[in-house]
């Protein structure tokens, strides 16, 4: 299976906030978080030949070419982030390039930076689309300024096919969100002279900034418990799929044979697979249940976590992957099933469980009762 890529920065100036996104795995990263030329040269170069396998010496030249001479624009600009995609459109080549920068918000509320670039954005950019946008991003919603135009661009004689410099048009979504410390901002941004496929760009770019969030250094780690299914905003999941999963989270819960707080992290949510969000599906395709058990010791929530995977797999289920008495993850039905997975955040006294139905594209789940 496909890993997706979660950007994290820690770049912020209030203490234990972390902010992510996710990329999908066929955007291949630009170099930006190294100032060593050679490094970034070595990684440059690296990428072009995981990207061109069958390319000829010219053909990687002129990428290498256009790249580094993207990542020394991206760098000293203070991007955080960049990586493009080269996909097949049905026989045709298309590509895309995303970038993330930070920008720090000296003596002024994010309230009013999105004003000020709202206007200097429109001041700029007249004939673009410039406007306030809620995000359903971070914890709920949150306001940013969007902008949707063109932005042509000159590519140099030695990157061009033609080995003559040419104007390229290229469509541009930039996105500037402000983060909840008051203190920075972030500005995402899409660019990609393929307009054929500007509706697929569009959308899959879309995805991309819902993935954004921030989190306490507590949060970060639940987070890194869980899997990559993303979340589906507005969404309802199947009520039958949800008794579903109540059913296997029962299961577990006897399997885990455990008591503890459970009154907080009960939430059951429409979420897109990892499989499916990897090939450009961003619909919702499952549903996942995710729990935990809180103020229970770690020795015995260590031993919990290893009783749990000896009855699951003495049911049948095949195990994934797991780390004695801190972690496991299970899949019923030889895999194919519902999926499973139990994390120990240690030294919090806290046990995260996340069970995932199969993905509704190619499997149908089952199940009965009720969690609780």
């Amino acid at each position: 299976m496909s890993e997706l890529t979660t950007v994290r920065t820690d770049a912020t100036e209030k203490p234990g906030l972390h902010v992510g996104w996710v990329m999908p795995p066929f955007f291949h990263e630009i170099p930006v978080d190294t100032d060593d030329a050679e490094e970034a040269a070595e990684r440059l170069y690296e990428t072009v030949h995981q990207v061109l396998p069958g390319g000829t010496d010219d053909e990687r030249l002129r990428m290498f070419v256009t790249y580094a001479a993207m990542l020394d624009e991206l760098r000293g600009a203070g991007a955080v982030y960049a990586g493009f995609c080269l996909m097949d459109m049905d026989g045709r080549p298309s590509t895309a390039n995303v970038a993330v920068y930070r920008m720090p918000l000296p003596d002024i509320t994010a309230e009013d930076a999105l004003s000020e670039a709202l206007a200097a954005l429109r001041r700029a950019y007249p004939a673009d689309d410039v406007r306030l946008a809620a995000l359903p991003c971070g914890r709920g919603e949150s306001r940013a300024v969007v902008r949707i135009g063109d932005a042509p661009f000159e590519l140099a004689a030695e990157g061009s096919p033609t080995g003559q410099p040419v104007t390229v048009p290229r469509g541009q979504i930039q996105v500037y969100v402000p983060l909840p410390n008051d203190a920075e901002m972030l500005a995402f941004e899409l660019s990609t002279p393929s307009m054929e496929d500007w509706d697929f760009y569009s959308e899959l770019f879309a995805t991309i900034i819902r993935t954004l969030d921030w989190a306490t250094e507590e949060e970060a780690e639940m987070a890194a418990a869980l899997s990559q299914a993303q979340p589906v905003s507005g969404t309802a999941p199947d009520p039958e799929a949800v008794q579903r999963l109540y059913a296997h989270s029962s299961r577990v819960l006897d399997g885990l044979a455990v008591r503890g707080r459970m009154d907080e992290g009960n939430a059951v949510s429409a979420v897109t697979c990892a499989d499916c969000w990897a090939k450009g599906l961003t619909s919702a395709c499952t549903a996942r249940h995710q729990w935990q058990v809180d103020d229970v010791e770690d020795a015995v929530l260590a031993a919990a976590v290893t009783r749990l995977d000896e009855v699951l797999q003495a049911q049948g289920w095949l195990k994934l992957s797991g780390t004695a008495g801190q972690s496991v993850a299970l899949a019923a039905d030889g895999g194919t099933g519902t999926r499973v997975s139990v994390t120990l955040i240690a030294g919090r006294r806290r046990l995260v469980v996340e069970v995932v139905a199969p993905c509704t594209r190619t499997v149908l789940a089952a199940g009965d009762s009720v969690f609780g």
